[in-house]
């Protein structure tokens, strides 16, 4: 498969926060097109929104001059990509080669974040649409106030809770033990020095632990870690997590519908259809329906 044309560009995903990505479009020389999203997270991401555009004008005459089969992605690799730049090249390469639906259905647990009252009435809003499976944010909530957020919650939904590292290893213990072992499906990032995580005696899983530590091998070893939390504009490309013999969580970085959507096809390309994954991020975002959403077609020659 040969490229003709590489054209990016980028866009406002959130003119709040000025939220901004890239959308990256290909078109082969039979006439396919594909579009993805390069969004790196301000703040999380090493690369900013500039940096990403000079990769891309740096790459961009090795995308349409290279013969483009499922073994040459592995080629991106000594390109020295950045996690989001690698993702949406991949994923834009990949819907080409082995186009997928748009956005093929997959399982989706609800984001509630924000103060205690929002997170209620955002609750009531996803039990409406069906959701039965929530991560709720609770580091920035008094221990007293999570415990009454909680106890509304925990009779509606499956719920896994994400401290982001906000509280210390003793806070979060002592939250734990009002509950059951397996009443949540486990707690995110759940002390705020990453080596008191391997103490912890509750179910567990890691996020930006996975970014940051040298090594995951003693978290490995722990009986109550449950889940890899995976960002793939943060972390791509993500092969060395996959033969780990741990749960996979793929989860959204603020992206775009269009990014939204690369995430849903890297679901099922990896085979974990099964599994409830971070979706709901786009009822966050600004007029969200809005946003540039140009999905995979074949082009008329």
């Amino acid at each position: 498969m040969i490229i003709r044309e590489c054209n990016f560009q980028p866009f406002m995903i959130d003119s709040r926060c000025f939220r901004r990505g890239i959308l990256l479009e290909l078109l082969t020389q039979e006439g396919k097109t594909a579009t993805a999203e390069i969004s790196p997270l301000p703040g999380y991401s090493k690369e900013h929104l500039d940096n990403a555009l000079g990769q891309l004008q740096t790459i961009k005459r090795r995308l349409l001059t290279t013969w483009w089969t499922k073994q040459a992605l592995y080629s991106l690799d000594g390109l020295g990509l950045f996690p989001s730049v690698y993702f949406g090249v991949e994923s834009a390469l990949l819907d080409l080669l082995d186009p997928l639906p748009t956005a093929p259905p997959c399982k989706s647990y609800a984001l509630l974040l924000g103060s205690p009252e929002e997170i209620l009435s955002r609750a009531e809003e996803i039990e409406k649409e069906g959701f039965t499976h929530a991560k709720v944010k609770i580091g920035h909530l008094s221990r007293s106030v999570a415990h009454e957020v909680i106890d509304s919650l925990a009779s509606r939904f499956s719920l896994r809770l994400d401290l982001n590292r906000q509280w210390p290893f003793h806070e979060t213990e002592a939250f734990c033990k009002k509950y059951p072992y397996e009443q949540f499906d486990y707690i995110e990032e759940p002390a705020a020095d990453p080596s008191d995580i391997l103490l912890f005696s509750y179910p567990f899983a890691l996020d930006e632990t996975l970014r940051e530590s040298r090594t995951l091998t003693p978290y490995l070893n722990s009986p109550h870690l449950k889940a890899l939390i995976l960002k793939p504009t943060l972390l791509y490309p993500l092969r060395s997590y996959l033969n780990l013999e741990k749960k996979i969580v793929l989860t959204s970085s603020f992206e775009g519908a269009t990014g939204i959507g690369q995430i849903k096809r890297l679901v099922h390309r990896l085979g974990l259809e099964e599994t409830y994954h971070g979706l709901d991020t786009l009822r966050y975002l600004e007029s969200h329906e809005h946003l540039p959403h140009r999905p995979f077609q074949q082009a008329t020659p």
